[in-house]
């Protein structure tokens, strides 16, 4: 997955992403790390969610939380590498990824609201400038979810129907090229 962000992020020329940038992006991705921690310390407070469950999001949070910060970090040491700055962006937009499965599949597959977290990882490939970046993104996004909601499904097999699993499959992948190209438009967008 990785390999393939990267491949598509080659033909960037050096300006279109400076280490400027990955520090923005790192940043905001800390933030949304923290948003999330304090959305799991409200689910605990009210028991919404069993102490294993709270454990598993701890989890996922503190690497998610690392990996951000070990972006930010290696973008302010390396500001005059732009292959790395691309690297580090793959990094943040396949850990996006990871952890917006691992929450679909927390919060019980295709009912799950953590579907919106798959949208941060197209974002934020949306400031690279880079059409087949974003429309790789947006696959890649299709592809976790479809695989998180099957195997949700079948773990758990009396949760839905196979024609509702199939059609939010396909709905949930559709919008998600749709938003990619909306947010290629907009950033792409003359200025008259």
């Amino acid at each position: 997955m990785l390999i393939l962000i990267m491949a598509k992020t080659q033909q960037l020329s050096k300006k279109s992403l400076n280490y400027k940038d990955t520090l923005r992006i790192a940043r905001v991705h800390f933030l949304y790390g923290l948003a999330f921690a304090a959305s799991i310390i409200v689910y605990d407070a009210s028991k919404l969610i069993p102490p294993d469950a709270v454990l598993s999001r701890w989890k996922y949070t503190v690497s998610f939380l690392l990996i951000s910060t070990i972006v930010w970090y290696l973008a302010r040491a390396r500001k005059d590498n732009a292959s790395l700055q691309k690297l580090l962006i793959a990094l943040l937009v396949c850990t996006d990824i990871l952890f917006a499965s691992l929450l679909v599949y927390a919060d019980r597959g295709m009912a799950s609201p953590a579907l919106a977290l798959y949208f941060v990882p197209i974002s934020t490939v949306a400031i690279l400038l880079s059409r087949s970046a974003l429309l790789a993104t947006a696959a890649l996004c299709s592809i976790a979810y479809a695989f998180t909601t099957m195997k949700y499904f079948v773990d758990f097999f009396n949760e839905g129907y196979k024609v509702q699993l199939y059609s939010t499959i396909g709905l949930y992948s559709a919008m998600f090229f749709v938003v990619a190209l909306l947010l290629n438009a907009v950033v792409h967008r003359k200025t008259d």
